[in-house]
C-alpha cells in the first residue's frame, strides 16, 4: 500500500492539472467592478459627481480571464488636466488601453459607457466634521465631557456650486459596544464625493473619556442677585439652594463646592408676574445638572432708607 501511495498522489495531481487545463481553455464571461481614478488640474473643478467605479463584463478563455483576476493594478485612470472645456468621454473607447486588457478578451458591456465632464469655478471653505461614532456604554458608566475630534474641521475645495451647499463632512460610521473605559482611535472621513472634491484631511483622531457615573450634591449654595439698583434691596426666600450634579467619579472627586454657583438677575425679578423666580445654576464643564432645590424662590424688594 505504501508503495502505491506516491503513484496515487501523482495520478491525482495529473488529474487536477488536466481538469484545470481543459476548464481554463473554455470561454467564460466575467463581471468586474473597476476603480475609477480621476486626476484634475489645480485650476479645475468638476460640477457633477463622477462614479467611483466602472462595471464591465468581459469574455474570453479562462487563462486570459485568470490573468485579469490576479492583476493588482487593475484601475481605470481618467486624466482631465488637459481638458480646457466641458467634454463627453467614452469609457468604452479607451477601456482596453486604460485597463491593459489582453486583445484576446472581448468587451461585452460597460457601465457607464460615457462620462459627462462639466467644469466650474473653484471655491474653498472650511466646514466642521460631523462625528458618526456611537458609544453604547456598560451600565453605570457615562461619557465625561464632549468627544474630541482632532482635527474637528476640514478644508474642502471644488465646484463652487457644490461646495457652497456643503455644511459638514461626516466620519464613517462606527459602533462600540459595552464600553467601560476610554475610547481612542482613528477614523476616516466618509468619502462620498472623492472624485469631485479635494480635502486637506482624510482621517481624524477621536477620544472619549469614559468613567463610572456618580452623583454629587452641594448644599447651601448662596443665590447671588445681579444688577440690583443702589437704592433697592432684594431678599430671596430661601437665600440658598441645594444643587445635585452627575458626572464621572474621578471628575466629581476633584470638584470644589465653590465651582457651583446660582444667581438671579434683578430684571428677571422686576418683570416677574408670578411671585417667584427660578435661579440660573452654573456647574463645571463635563457635568450634568440633575436638580436644584428649591426650584422656585420667592422674593421681597425693599427700598433702602
Amino acid at each position: 500500500m505504501k508503495k502505491q501511495l506516491p503513484i496515487l498522489i501523482a495520478s491525482l495531481i495529473f488529474a487536477v492539472a488536466l481538469w484545470s487545463y481543459v476548464s481554463l481553455s473554455q470561454s467564460y464571461s466575467l463581471d468586474l467592478s473597476i476603480p475609477l481614478e480621476v486626476k484634475t488640474g489645480k485650476s479645475q473643478a468638476i460640477t457633477e459627481d463622477i462614479p467611483s467605479s466602472i462595471d464591465l463584463t468581459v469574455k474570453g478563455k479562462g487563462w486570459d480571464l485568470l490573468s485579469v483576476l490576479v492583476s493588482e493594478d487593475l484601475k481605470y485612470s481618467l486624466d482631465l488636466s488637459k481638458l480646457k472645456r466641458d467634454s463627453r468621454i467614452s469609457t468604452e473607447q479607451f477601456v482596453s488601453e486604460r485597463l491593459n486588457l489582453k486583445p484576446e478578451l472581448t468587451l461585452v458591456s460597460i457601465n457607464p459607457d460615457t462620462i459627462n465632464i462639466e467644469f466650474d469655478k473653484i471655491l474653498e471653505k472650511t466646514v466642521p466634521i460631523r462625528n458618526n461614532i456611537k458609544i453604547n456604554l456598560k451600565e453605570g458608566y457615562g461619557i465625561v465631557g464632549k468627544p474630541e475630534l482632532t482635527p474637528d474641521s476640514v478644508t474642502i475645495s471644488g465646484s463652487a456650486n457644490i461646495v457652497s451647499k456643503i455644511k459638514f463632512i461626516p466620519t464613517e460610521t462606527r459602533i462600540f459596544e459595552n464600553v467601560n473605559s476610554a475610547v481612542t482611535g482613528t477614523i476616516a472621513l466618509k468619502d462620498t464625493l472623492s472624485n469631485i472634491l479635494k480635502s486637506d484631511v482624510k482621517f481624524v483622531d477621536f477620544k472619549y473619556s469614559i468613567q463610572l457615573s456618580a452623583e454629587k450634591t452641594v448644599e447651601d449654595v448662596i443665590v447671588a442677585i445681579d444688577g440690583v439698583p443702589e437704592d433697592k434691596e432684594v431678599l430671596l426666600i430661601p437665600p440658598k439652594v441645594s444643587v445635585s450634579i452627575r458626572g464621572g467619579v474621578e471628575l466629581l472627586a476633584g470638584i470644589s463646592p465653590l465651582e457651583i454657583t446660582a444667581s438671579v438677575n434683578f430684571e428677571t425679578i422686576e418683570s416677574d408676574t408670578l411671585g417667584f423666580v427660578v435661579p440660573e445654576v452654573a456647574i463645571p464643564d463635563e457635568t450634568n445638572l440633575l436638580k436644584s432645590e428649591p426650584q422656585k424662590l420667592q422674593y421681597i424688594i425693599k427700598k433702602k432708607l
